[in-house]
Formats: C-alpha cells, sequence, structure tokens
C-alpha cells in the first residue's frame, strides 16, 4: 500500500487531519480511508457534461503492473481497495448542478478491457460510468489478468516502436559504430 501511495512509511504512520500531506501531481488519489487495518484507495473525477472529452487520466498502467507484482510477492489481497467515483456535472442557471454521479471498483473491472494510453505517459483511461464491472474472479485472478494483459501490451507496443521510430532510420547507421 505505501507504494501505491508514493509517501513512505513515517509520512503514512504520522498522517492526520491536522498532518495532511501535501498534493502531488502523479497523486493515485483524492481519498485514502484506513479503518482496522483496511486502505480504501478513493479517487474522484470530475466530468463536464457539456463538454466532450477523451477519458480522464486513471492510474499509470505500470504503478499498477508495479503494485499487481507486489501484491503477488506478498500474498496480499484483502488489505485495500482501489475506488473511483466519477461527478458529472452542468452550469445552470450560474450554478454547479450535479447531474449523475458513478462508483466503480478497479478490482471489479475487466482487467483486459483497461485502455493503456501509451501517449500520455502509460495512463490507463476511462470514464468511471463506462467501467464494466462485471469480472467474477478473485482479487488474485485480477491481479494476474491484469500483469498478463500489460505484457501482452508492452510487447505490442515494442514491435510498433521499433516498426514506425526504429527501422526507418536503420539504413543511415553505420553497422561498425553500434
Amino acid at each position: 500500500m505505501l507504494f501505491l501511495l508514493s509517501r513512505g512509511k513515517e509520512a503514512t504512520k504520522n498522517w492526520s487531519l491536522e498532518n495532511l500531506f501535501d498534493e502531488k501531481q502523479d497523486d493515485t488519489a483524492d481519498v485514502l480511508v484506513v479503518k482496522y487495518d483496511f486502505y480504501e484507495v478513493i479517487d474522484i473525477k470530475t466530468k463536464n457534461l457539456s463538454k466532450t472529452a477523451q477519458a480522464p487520466n486513471i492510474i499509470s498502467a505500470l504503478k499498477l503492473a508495479q503494485l499487481c507484482a507486489i501484491m503477488l510477492d506478498n500474498q496480499e489481497f484483502d488489505n485495500f481497495s482501489i475506488n473511483y467515483f466519477e461527478v458529472d456535472w452542468l452550469i445552470e442557471q450560474d450554478k454547479l448542478v450535479c447531474k449523475d454521479a458513478y462508483y466503480a471498483s478497479l478490482f471489479k473491472s475487466i482487467p483486459t478491457n483497461l485502455y493503456i494510453n501509451w501517449a500520455a505517459a502509460m495512463q490507463i483511461q476511462f470514464h468511471v460510468c463506462d467501467l464494466d464491472q462485471g469480472f467474477k474472479g478473485s482479487i488474485e485472478e485480477w491481479v494476474k489478468t491484469y500483469l498478463k494483459h500489460f505484457v501482452a501490451n508492452v510487447y505490442k507496443r515494442s514491435e510498433y516502436m521499433i516498426k514506425k521510430y526504429a527501422k526507418p532510420f536503420e539504413k543511415y547507421i553505420d553497422k561498425k559504430d553500434t
């Protein structure tokens, strides 16, 4: 869990309402609820319904893969959850009006459906309202399925990058220089 928070053991231990974390751009979540040694990570996304926009960045695909590896190494699958809320809103008569709200659990999503946007620093992107919650397996099964999906995507992206960005220029490289 401390890996996901990126705050360190001491900072997490000393956190309180009087001693809050400073916000960081790469924060994984907006809210952390700790109760009886269970950590609930909550991230809140907002969507302006008057505009069309791509799905927001949710979490780094690499950070999630690293978390999954740690979970497998430590056999820890039941001491935390990662949950998302989406608040859809509009401005009506100069007032911000909530039009809808959605909830989704990352570990109930279908791991193979998670979209990794390589151009956006390997971010997983989705609208919470669109996240399929149909995964029926255990969290351990979810973790293994996600890692398989992540690794397959890395190899697919690597092949694409080599074909598009390396191969066209190989003819200009003197073989004796490499």
